[in-house]
């Protein structure tokens, strides 16, 4: 009976399980793909043939020195030893398709060693972390070629979000790989050590050295309980690697062709561009679009920043010129719907399958609440194939059509949540939310409680309202009525009750993107009560961006000179130079100085001002007119106004624009 129980209950708590999350939640494009004998070691010394002799060719492969010296015994040796004949004998057919998928990227890898004074022999280590696919991702989340984790990649200047995945992308994450594994070498100085190091972290490395006494790597990796499997048989694995690439020719495989791969040019794109419609202009299909642009996870550009694609060199003017008109060219990798009568941000975004937050950034100019008929666009995956659907949806877990999707939804409170907060992440407005939860005091909310999440106007009234009130007033800026210092337990909707101000307009003049972003203890500015009701952005203002600079972004190859010639390379782009000791010691960019974004907004003048005056303003790389309005204590939409923009998107790095102070 029991076992009848489980057969019956199990298939259906599998099929919730699927439904428990919008498709957009399940990253598919990051689902763990690496090669068995990339991480599997247990199974790789299951199926090493120990004691099997060696051929003349393998024992001068294994005679042969790099530029890293590494000290071996006997033990050691033998390891290295299987794991040579395990590659070019056993996986022989495996480690063709790597040296043949690495070809492309091998001669910018060199350059960019060569420009960090690493030892080149480091080339190989792409081949035991991924195989040499920038697409690879690890089991536990470690992703593109060099298996960079999410925040030890975002430590060394690559972006991971909804939008992108710099991990995936071969050049910046070389040059993030470069210095990662300089930081590494100055903090052991040994690069047997640097090496376990990049595989288990340099964390692990540095307690059990602590732990055990030891200073020597394989002297630690004699001990099971120090370190995991993978890690002890790493640098041997590494080894057998570095002699097999040494000696390619004479152990059986094709040499590499260092002048594989075309040349690309980077060019800078604005944000929110339809980047398949770009490639369509390119006569570029998608898949080689892609293949040369890895990092992207959607069809197009994040909105809030500009960024670049590589292209070939003949491509280049071709990109210039859909920049200068991309309203000539068809929609690609954008899609358009149209609210309809009672649509939320909550109830579109759940039908495209795309969050709310990444939604509202698509569409930052539009309106909080949204009146029928408003165009609404979509962003559509990178690795969709049907181009007549929303991005990544919906799936058949996702709401079904536009009437359905009105249908209520559920949501538990979790400590620190208010019906503001709660209400900002479904999209819909606080009154909603408590009316379609009978509730008159919001403070009567409890944690663990149960509320009904509207998926449009309750019964219809909101719906009639929209239709019948007038348009709101545009926002004006007005003095700040003093400030208000947040106690344990306060919400933005409490606090703007407190002062007589809409909760928006509080948020807004703090430069917060939802209530969870109140902090106790933090001093927030209390807006005018005559303040009209303000557009809450949807992101915070970014701090200005890291410059190439920073990033270490390829300069000129010229500097560089790897010999021999490089193949797949930017044109006219090439590695940062080395850095000093004082740099290198430093190996994390350190981000600009953002005091100047952050500091509270300044008192505006008396009501009896001097007329307006006009300052001009250069835009810095990563800046929005948030917060640029924010620092200069001006309206976005005057801001918008004075400079004949029609929407956030179309302020550019390098411009200057007009600020009009009373």
């Amino acid at each position: 009976m029991a076992r009848f129980f489980l057969c019956c209950v199990l298939p259906l708590l599998l099929a919730l399980a699927g439904c428990a999350g919008n498709k957009y939640d399940k990253n598919t494009d990051m689902k763990a793909n690496l090669e068995p004998e990339v991480w599997d070691t247990t199974q790789i010394l299951k199926d090493l043939k120990r004691g099997r002799p060696l051929t003349e060719q393998e024992k001068k492969a294994l005679a042969s020195r790099g530029a890293i010296q590494f000290n071996l015994d006997v033990a050691d040796n033998e390891e290295v030893q299987m794991f040579l004949q395990y590659f070019t004998m056993d996986k022989k057919g495996t480690m063709e398709k790597w040296l043949q998928r690495a070809e492309p990227q091998l001669p910018y890898v060199r350059a960019v060693l060569a420009s960090y004074n690493l030892p080149p022999d480091l080339i190989v280590l792409p081949f035991i972390e991924s195989g040499y696919s920038t697409m690879a991702y690890s089991p536990v989340g470690a992703g593109g070629m060099w298996q960079f984790m999410p925040y030890t990649g975002r430590r060394f200047g690559l972006t991971v979000n909804w939008w992108v995945d710099e991990r995936r992308d071969p050049y910046k994450s070389t040059v993030a790989a470069a210095k990662y594994l300089t930081k590494l070498y100055q903090m052991f100085g040994d690069w047997n050590l640097a090496l376990a190091a990049y595989n288990a972290g340099e964390g692990k490395i540095s307690r059990v050295m602590a732990a055990s006494g030891q200073c020597d790597f394989f002297d630690i990796a004699k001990d099971p309980k120090l370190l995991k499997e993978e890690t002890r048989h790493y640098v041997p694995k590494f080894l057998a690697v570095l002699k097999i690439f040494q000696n390619l020719d004479s152990l059986g495989f094709r040499k590499i062709n260092w002048q594989a791969g075309p040349n690309l040019k980077e060019v800078p794109v604005p944000g929110g561009t339809d980047l398949l419609a770009l490639s369509k202009a390119c006569d570029l299909s998608w898949e080689q679009f892609r293949d040369y642009n890895p990092g992207f996870r959607r069809q197009v550009s994040p909105p809030d920043a500009t960024v670049n694609v590589y292209v070939p060199v003949a491509k280049e003017q071709v990109v210039l010129a859909y920049l200068n008109n991309p309203g000539n060219y068809p929609a690609g990798g954008v899609q358009t719907v149209t609210a309809q009568a009672g649509d939320t941000w909550w109830a579109i975004a759940r039908r495209a399958g795309m969050p709310v937050a990444e939604l509202r950034q698509l569409n930052n100019s539009l309106p909080e609440e949204l009146p029928p008929g408003q165009s609404v666009r979509i962003a559509l995956s990178a690795f969709s194939v049907d181009n007549t659907a929303l991005a990544e949806g919906p799936d058949a877990c996702a709401p079904k059509p536009l009437a359905a999707a009105s249908k209520p939804q559920r949501h538990r409170v979790n400590k620190g949540e208010s019906i503001g907060s709660i209400a900002r992440k479904y999209g819909v407005s606080s009154k909603e939310l408590m009316a379609a939860n009978k509730m008159k005091n919001e403070r009567r909310l409890t944690q663990g409680s149960w509320l009904v999440i509207p998926g449009g106007a309750p019964q219809g009234q909101a719906v009639a309202a929209s239709k019948s009130a007038p348009a709101p007033a545009a926002p004006v800026a007005v003095a700040a009525a003093g400030s208000h210092r947040v106690q344990k337990g306060e919400t933005v909707t409490g606090i703007a009750a407190k002062y007589g101000v809409e909760p928006g307009a509080l948020m807004a003049a703090n430069g917060m993107r939802s209530g969870n972003d109140l902090r106790a203890g933090a001093n927030l500015t209390i807006p005018g009560k005559a303040m009209a009701k303000v557009e809450v952005p949807s992101a915070p203002a970014a701090p200005a961006a890291r410059s190439a600079k920073d990033y270490g972004t390829p300069k000129p190859l010229a500097a560089v000179t790897p010999a021999p010639a490089a193949g797949r390379l930017f044109a006219e782009k090439a590695p940062p130079p080395a850095p000093t000791k004082a740099q290198a010691a430093a190996s994390q960019p350190a981000a600009k100085p953002i005091a100047a974004a952050q500091a509270a907004p300044e008192k505006p003048a008396p009501a009896k001002a001097a007329p307006a005056k006009a300052v001009n303003y250069k835009v810095g790389p990563g800046e929005t007119v948030w917060g640029i309005a924010k620092k200069f204590n001006v309206e976005p939409s005057s801001l918008m106004a004075w400079n004949n923009m029609k929407s956030p998107g179309a302020l550019q790095a390098g411009s200057q624009i007009t600020i009009r102070k009373e």
